[in-house]
């Protein structure tokens, strides 16, 4: 074989392996590329069934609905229980006695990856990468005369605690709704309202802003990352109320 035919086969094998390497690098990032735009699809899906969730919750909660049923397409995410979150809201009168009313509740949550939808409190969260988002807000009013405060608390009642792949039916019903003793007084005895939530962060942060940006809200802390204490001084009224919803997974 002389110089030239070498020099030939080298020059092929050069270009052959370029256009390989090209061909496998293109491949990888696009597939890459086309991973991260389903699951930012399957993500806003999911948020928009969410938001369909929460109007289906809110039927029951404001409404008086018995029972209402909502569906959504995981595809590759997950659907579960979520760890429990607690509400507590204290009323102190004028001779510093304490008046607590607690409430536990149990979120549902959509997964996928390490981005969280999450439906609690009447709320819903989005969360990622320890940042997040408050999508809908809980049905609390709280301005300088009057404090409304509409628990809705969420009881998991079923086998399935946690469920993938196809379609689910998440089936919530009417337990219990009724006003708090102690918290539907108008005018109130009460010098001061203290609302004490405990969730999983970034959530407890999300609380903290929601609740600050409430006009009859005087002071807020975060004694540790999954809490948040707000106080509202003098109020005028104050009605606490809680709605019990019960909830399974179908498929």
């Amino acid at each position: 074989m002389n110089e030239r035919a070498v020099s030939e086969v080298i020059g092929f094998a050069l270009v052959f392996g370029l256009i390989v390497s090209t061909v496998a690098i293109v491949s990888v990032v696009g597939f890459d590329e086309l991973e991260d735009t389903r699951d930012q699809e399957e993500l806003n899906n999911a948020e928009r069934a969410f938001d369909v969730l929460a109007d289906n919750m809110a039927d029951i909660h404001d409404s008086g609905a018995p029972s209402r049923a909502t569906e959504m397409n995981l595809q590759s995410a997950r659907l579960q229980v979520g760890q429990s979150v607690t509400i507590n809201v204290t009323g102190v009168n004028q001779s510093g006695a304490s008046f607590p009313v607690t409430f536990t509740s149990q979120p549902i949550v959509y997964a996928s990856g390490d981005a969280r939808l999450v439906y609690s409190g009447g709320a819903v969260f989005r969360t990622q990468d320890g940042n997040g988002l408050l999508l809908n807000e809980p049905p609390f009013l709280i301005d300088s005369g009057r404090v409304v405060i509409p628990v809705v608390q969420l009881q998991h009642d079923g086998e399935v605690t946690s469920t993938s792949g196809s379609t689910v039916r998440i089936r919530a019903e009417n337990s219990q709704r009724q006003p708090i003793h102690g918290f539907a007084e108008s005018p109130t005895n009460y010098e001061r309202i203290v609302v004490n939530i405990t969730a999983p962060s970034p959530r407890s942060g999300l609380w903290m802003d929601y609740l600050q940006s409430q006009d009859g809200v005087t002071d807020c802390e975060q004694p540790r990352s999954d809490n948040v204490r707000c106080t509202i001084d003098d109020p005028q009224s104050v009605f606490v109320s809680r709605t019990l919803i019960s909830y399974a997974f179908e498929s």
